[in-house]
């Protein structure tokens, strides 16, 4: 017979000491017996009125041990249920998170009793129902919609996460929880990102599948934000290293954006773009780039950046209107300088297809 078998010393055990310890053990044994059906009929009613005792014990530590044994099991007796999720939230927390055979109408049940700990505890469950989830959002505090949305594994649909989003578009640690799930619908984040701060911003940029347009556009603020935090005797080409080193560890830092930047005059933001893409050192990338003479050398380490040889002839003329004036924008009108590049490539694009309509319509939103 194994350790973990009830058997007559146990029994005996009991009998002579009922000390927390010992109830402890038959509690574990029986539960475990009971959980794998492992008893007859008759047998079974004997351990459910053993249960209903215990949970009735004077002492706490008695009634937290049945309760972490009895959580993994199935449909146990209603009046044992009731008395351990009315218990203290030492007692009841575990197993309101864990029992499998509550119904929705439990769960909405429990969540209007009092005690915040047990609310928390449905907000956390395994594939909580999206009627539950619903319910919380509607009617539970910010702390247990909190759990809710952390709760990977909780069905939301997205006319709950719109409920969320309109009770808590001021709250911070909700909307960082919001970022932080790993599933978002589109439009929510769209209906979020204007209230985010600039780190979870940064975050969803990184960490979420984003629309095309959604993502430029947090990028560019991103760069804004870094560019005006920043001296300019320091040029920032720490925090644009960053950055660009981020995107490219997040599989985000596509040929798109690399050629928006160029032709915004974004010129640090692009090399370093390249310097990840092409694996090449940024004094290597900055002697070919201004290197007029040798074209050759730029189509060569574009190639090897893996940028499209359809954008090549943006990126050269973006990199010729850079070269003629650079020195024309004193260094505090960044967005001047920005401004007289997009304009210098739209003349040079709008009789042919070196841009794509989507690029020429962001550009063009850049300069209006």
């Amino acid at each position: 017979m194994s350790k973990s078998n009830l058997d007559r010393q146990d029994a005996l055990n009991l009998a002579k000491s009922p000390t927390i310890e010992n109830k402890s053990i038959v509690a574990r044994k029986i539960s475990a017996h009971y959980q794998e059906g492992a008893f007859s009929p008759q047998a079974v009613k004997l351990v459910e009125d053993i249960f209903r005792i215990m949970v009735r014990d004077t002492e706490i530590k008695v009634r937290e041990v049945l309760s972490e044994c009895l959580k993994h099991c199935s449909d146990l007796p209603k009046d044992v249920v009731t008395a351990i999720i009315n218990d203290k939230d030492s007692v009841a927390v575990p197993f309101l998170q864990y029992y499998d055979s509550f119904t929705n109408e439990d769960m909405i049940k429990i969540l209007n009793m009092p005690g915040i700990n047990k609310q928390k505890a449905i907000a956390k469950r395994d594939g909580l129902s999206a009627e539950v989830s619903q319910y919380i959002a509607e009617r539970c505090s910010d702390e247990v919609v909190g759990e809710l949305i952390a709760n990977e594994k909780s069905e939301i649909k997205e006319d709950t996460f719109d409920v969320i989003v309109a009770k808590y578009s001021e709250n911070e640690e909700i909307k960082q929880k919001l970022v932080h799930r790993s599933e978002l619908p589109v439009s929510v984040i769209e209906k979020i990102v204007d209230k985010l701060s600039y780190r979870l911003k940064t975050y969803l940029m990184l960490n979420h599948n984003l629309p095309k347009d959604l993502a430029t556009n947090l990028v560019d603020e991103v760069k804004e934000k870094i560019t005006l935090s920043i001296s300019e005797e320091y040029s920032s080409d720490t925090q644009i290293e960053e950055l660009v080193h981020q995107l490219y560890k997040a599989n985000r830092l596509t040929s798109g954006l690399v050629v928006r930047s160029i032709c915004l005059g974004d010129l640090k933001f692009f090399e370093y773009a390249l310097v990840y893409l092409s694996d090449t050192p940024i004094a290597e990338v900055r002697k070919i780039l201004f290197n007029s003479q040798a074209d050759f050398m730029v189509r060569n380490l574009l190639r090897k950046a893996f940028i499209p040889k359809s954008v090549f002839p943006a990126i050269f003329s973006a990199l010729k209107v850079i070269r003629e004036i650079r020195f024309d924008c004193g260094r505090s009108n960044r967005k001047s300088f920005g401004h007289k590049v997009v304009e210098r490539i739209l003349s040079f694009t709008q009789n042919n297809d070196e841009l794509s309509p989507d690029d020429i319509k962001y550009l063009v939103s850049k300069i209006n």
